[in-house]
């Protein structure tokens, strides 16, 4: 039997994977003409990144050669009708960050100050004004308080604005959650296809997963990685915030992200059992795996 190209093999993998996220979208009404068109400006852009990557002159015919777009679209997508498709996350996030890590806005104890609103540090506004200039420290102070991340205790000067929750999750605020949600899967399956291409050194890219648990067990897992992440996290973070300091001005700067996700669902008998362990628990699998 003739082996598949390794185009169409890459094909159907990745079409594979877009499952879930073609089901979201059908659900918040974006159906396939509509996906197809938005696809346009994606491959137009990842064309030109990888002619830039590879020293070759970007022009209308080299992106529409690369990418299969026909000139016409490449040359509309050059007129800006077509907007970037990378994403950084919110801005809340960062503010977030600093305000759980940085000593300057973090008490003895290692739990974040009750800041006033306004003035030197330790300050709302000197902590959303160390982010970002480009957006009001009032603007953010609104967004966090609609997603339920701060309260006000106090009036006049003792007013403070207390930090109420342990993560930032922007759950009522979907603008933020779309926000967050690309540039996690978009820096996910950038460290995935990095180590495909054969980077050296591979990003971190590994999973632990297993079938054949009831709910309770699923439960009990679930429980256990979310506390071990809070701690982890947290750790993370305060070295993050030192590096940053320290790294005020250097002369090529990089940017990071790690993340952690566990999911369940009810086995579909129709997908292969992965291999079981010995460790593993009697009718269970459990598997550890990594991209290399």
């Amino acid at each position: 039997m003739k082996p598949k190209p390794k185009s169409n093999e890459v094909l159907e993998v990745c079409a594979a994977s877009l499952l879930p996220l073609i089901r979201y979208c059908l659900l918040e009404g974006v159906d396939y003409p509509s996906f197809i068109k938005a696809l346009k400006p994606v491959f137009a852009q990842a064309a030109q990144l990888e002619l830039g990557k590879s020293g070759v002159k970007i022009t209308d015919s080299s992106v529409s050669l690369l990418s299969g777009l026909h000139r016409k679209d490449v040359r509309e997508l050059g007129k800006g009708n077509g907007k970037s498709v990378i994403h950084s996350g919110p801005v809340a996030s960062l503010v977030f960050a600093k305000w759980i890590s940085d000593r300057d806005y973090v008490l003895k104890s290692g739990k974040p100050r009750r800041l006033v609103r306004s003035g030197p540090v330790p300050s709302f506004e000197s902590l959303a004004l160390s982010i970002t200039q480009d957006v009001h420290p009032g603007s953010i102070l609104k967004s966090m308080e609609a997603q339920g991340m701060v309260r006000h205790e106090g009036v006049g000067k003792n007013e403070r604005i207390v930090l109420v929750r342990e993560s930032f999750i922007p759950r009522d605020d979907l603008s933020e959650m779309l926000a967050m949600f690309a540039a996690n899967l978009q820096d996910h399956i950038s460290a995935a296809t990095s180590n495909l291409r054969g980077a050296s050194p591979s990003f971190l890219e590994q999973a632990v997963f297993g079938r054949g648990f009831s709910q309770a067990s699923v439960d009990q897992l679930s429980k256990l990685s979310r506390q071990r992440w809070a701690e982890y996290s947290l750790d993370l973070i305060k070295l993050a915030s030192r590096l940053s300091d320290q790294d005020k001005g250097v002369a090529e700067p990089h940017r990071f992200r790690l993340g952690s996700y566990f999911y369940s669902t009810p086995s579909v008998p129709s997908v292969p059992s992965v291999p079981s362990v010995p460790s593993a628990p009697q009718g269970s699998s459990v598997k550890s795996g990594e991209q290399k």
